[in-house]
């Protein structure tokens, strides 16, 4: 840490020197541009001007495709690239129609330059603008109307339902890489003007939106056995499985309330009110009777997949208490 005394010029302007190594590391001249941010805890926070150049990555994929091509070029737009120049001496269609697929998947990035050996990715979206509160309600809500979906379906037997939450899956994936790409936005700049919004509270939301993501894939789990099984639970199942439903879906709501918030008190409720709905999906599967042994993997993935998300949801609680205290 180094140290620097506060001067003063005229009567209103307070003047501190900049460390030399950083000033020369960043490149700083004389009528450079500094951005600076004050943190909750009083604490200024500098940032060079970052020139388009800082912000843009090129790409060398050889003969790289499928899932690791994907995860290249998810990995340049967590990382806050707003240029992604993707290249290869023999781009072949293959690898050309997985960069098409993942940029469609995600919010923001659009293919703005194609040749034979190179596609160049611009992010469109102003990283200014980003919102991480109203990012994470819309992944709640997705969730949250996938997991009353999933539920219904598995007692209707409704396979084509089955089959819209399964795709809609991608919708809460590309809003969860948008969370996760602001977190690192903040990190790595400062830049996003949102004044309510500090590291702290953008790593929770962040976590947050990882439970609520893992929750989406348990739904689209439970679809995935519907259309597998093909059967239909009893009726006094249909009835046990009726009632936990709308208690499940208060507790997704509930969860994130409580973190945006920062309701320790409804936090608390919504961890102890989990607990009391796994009892009884225990006490459900226990005294269920079942047709075939088709019914019985059924319910009991089912059952499985719905005290996982009650974990997630009492993380979620549990991250609404720890952001409170601070």
């Amino acid at each position: 840490m180094e140290t620097r005394k506060v001067q003063r010029t005229g009567k209103s302007t307070f003047i501190v020197s900049l460390p030399k190594i950083w000033a020369v590391k960043n490149d700083i001249q004389p009528g450079s541009l500094i951005y600076i941010t004050q943190s909750d805890n009083g604490a200024l926070v500098l940032s060079p001007d970052r020139s388009e150049r800082e912000l843009v990555t090129r790409l060398e994929i050889g003969e790289k495709g499928g899932d690791a091509l994907v995860r290249d070029i998810i990995g340049c737009y967590v990382s806050g690239y707003r240029t992604m120049e993707v290249t290869s001496a023999h781009m072949t269609a293959d690898q050309k129609r997985d960069i098409h697929q993942i940029v469609q998947k995600l919010i923001g990035p659009e293919i703005l330059e194609e040749t034979v050996n190179k596609v160049l990715i611009q992010d469109l979206i102003d990283p200014e603008e980003l919102q991480s509160e109203r990012a994470l309600r819309r992944i709640k809500t997705v969730v949250r109307s996938m997991i009353q979906d999933a539920l219904s379906a598995l007692l209707t037997n409704d396979r084509d339902m089955a089959t819209d939450i399964i795709q809609r899956d991608d919708d809460v994936d590309r809003l969860y890489l948008l969370v996760s790409r602001q977190f690192t936005e903040i990190l790595r700049s400062g830049s996003v003007k949102q004044d309510s919004l500090d590291p702290i509270t953008a790593f929770n939301y962040t976590r947050a939106a990882t439970n609520l993501e893992r929750m989406a894939d348990h739904a689209a789990r439970i679809a995935a056995m519907i259309l597998k099984c093909n059967c239909t639970l009893s009726p006094k199942t249909i009835e046990e499985m009726g009632t936990i439903s709308p208690k499940l879906l208060d507790l997704v709501e509930d969860s994130i309330s409580s973190l945006l918030t920062l309701s320790s008190r409804k936090a608390n409720e919504v961890i102890e009110e989990s607990r009391q709905l796994r009892r009884q999906i225990n006490q459900m599967v226990s005294a269920a009777s079942f047709s075939d042994e088709h019914e019985d993997a059924l319910l009991r993935m089912a059952a499985t997949s719905i005290e996982r998300m009650l974990d997630y949801i009492k993380n979620i609680g549990e991250l609404a208490i720890n952001l409170s205290q601070t």
